[in-house]
Parts: structure tokens; sequence; C-alpha cells
């Protein structure tokens, strides 16, 4: 996803390069790129033609157009986000509404999901040289939590850039953890889905999804009301760092 290209550059680099002013350009105008040119921003940005090409290849894009698109698809998502809160109600109201349908689909979760496989899962975790976290959009932010997690009981743990173009030196004892709540983001990048799938590693993947099949080892989290999705998937990372702790 290009906002997660943009804001890991941008957390990795403080100094001054073209790369990173254009990043700034791109986050704080991203709602206008769609209806821009590249001479628009070449233009805006006060950084060249040339230039801005060359950055937008160091995005991982071949050209503007994809860059463009990858825009639009981003807007596209964020304008399908759901929302819980009826303007017409109260803010007490609304909590209580939105605290009974998530504790519903939490319970419907927790009936019908494979905890054999969670505890598989961390079995591997703990006997994992490193591991290793790939994630777009918003349970991207869960990788940051599972890192803090493992790192209490001593396992070495890396997010993988939002590309997954490093070069990841993978060993036998290594595992990828690959989150993703609907799928939404590999739909747009084809290449990253290939990139994972070429990888050496032992994989797993933790979707709410059942139709994607990208890794060897999948964890399915079971959704009662589908627009709950990123709350119960962020849940069930709850669950797995509990059983860590036995």
């Amino acid at each position: 996803m290009i906002i997660d290209k943009v804001n890991d550059y941008l957390n990795s680099h403080s100094s001054s390069t073209t790369l990173l002013e254009l990043c700034f350009y791109i986050k704080k105008n991203i709602h206008r790129i769609p209806n821009l040119s590249i001479d628009d921003i070449s233009k805006e940005s006060l950084i060249s033609k040339g230039q801005v090409s060359k950055c937008i290849r160091k995005l991982d894009y071949e050209n503007y157009e994809e860059f463009k698109n990858a825009c639009i698809q981003y807007l596209d998502l964020i304008s399908k986000r759901k929302k819980f809160l009826n303007p017409h109600q109260s803010f007490e109201t609304n909590v209580m509404h939105f605290t009974k349908d998530f504790i519903q689909n939490i319970q419907y979760m927790i009936n019908h999901i494979n905890l054999k496989s969670i505890q598989k899962l961390v079995q591997d975790i703990k006997q994992a040289n490193k591991v290793y976290l790939y994630a777009h959009g918003d349970v991207r932010s869960v990788c940051y939590n599972i890192q803090r997690e493992l790192q209490i009981y001593d396992i070495q743990t890396i997010i993988c850039d939002a590309d997954f173009n490093k070069d990841y030196h993978f060993l036998d004892n290594d595992i990828l953890i690959v989150l993703s709540t609907n799928g939404h983001s590999f739909h747009y990048n084809k290449r990253v889905i290939k990139r994972i799938k070429e990888s050496h590693v032992d994989q797993w993947l933790i979707t709410c999804n059942e139709s994607i099949t990208l890794c060897q080892k999948q964890i399915i989290v079971p959704l009662l009301d589908e627009k709950y999705s990123e709350y119960i998937i962020k849940y069930m990372i709850d669950i797995l760092l509990l059983e860590l702790q036995d």
C-alpha cells in the first residue's frame, strides 16, 4: 500500500533527500494526486520531473501511471472504511451498541476458529530463530505489538518493508507471518504476492478471507459481521500473544 511505503521511508530516514521531500509531499497531497500530472507534482514540490520519476521507481513503481493508480487504490480502500457511529444517536448509545455487537463477534470467532492452529503457530514462534512479520494497512500496526511482546521472550522479530523488497536472509528455523485482514492490498499488488511465494521460509498467513491461499499454513479468522474484521483480527492476535505466556 502506497501510504505504508511512504511511512516506512519517513520513519527510517531523517537526512534530507529528494525522496524524503517527495514522501512528505505525497502524504500531504495524496487525495489530490489522482487529478495531478507528473508535471504538476514537479512544480508544486519543487522537484524536477526527472527526479520525481526516479523517486517513484525507488518506491517500487514502474512509472507515474502505476504510482497514480496506487494512490487511487488507497483512496478507494479508505473510502470503504466501515462507519459504526450513528450521528443521530448519542455517543453513549453508540458505544453501547458497538460494544454489544463487538462482543457477539468475538464470541462467534472463539466458537468457530481453529484454536489448535493458533497453538501450533505459537509453538513455531517459540522454536524460531527469527520471526519475520509482514502486513499492509491498518493491521500493519499489529506487527509492532507482536514485535514488542516477542521481545519479552527474547525472540528476534523483524518487520518487513511494505514492498517485501529487501534481501532477507532466511534461515531454516525462521518463520514469516503474513497478516491480511481481507486481502485487498494483495489484490492490488501482485509483485508482493510473487515475492512472498518465492521466499524460502516457513510461512503462516492470518486472515479473515478464507479465499486467500498465499502461505503453506493459514489461520482463518471467522467473522459474524465483516465490518468488524479489523477489530476481530486484532483481538485474535491478542489471544495468540496470551498463549505465548504458557
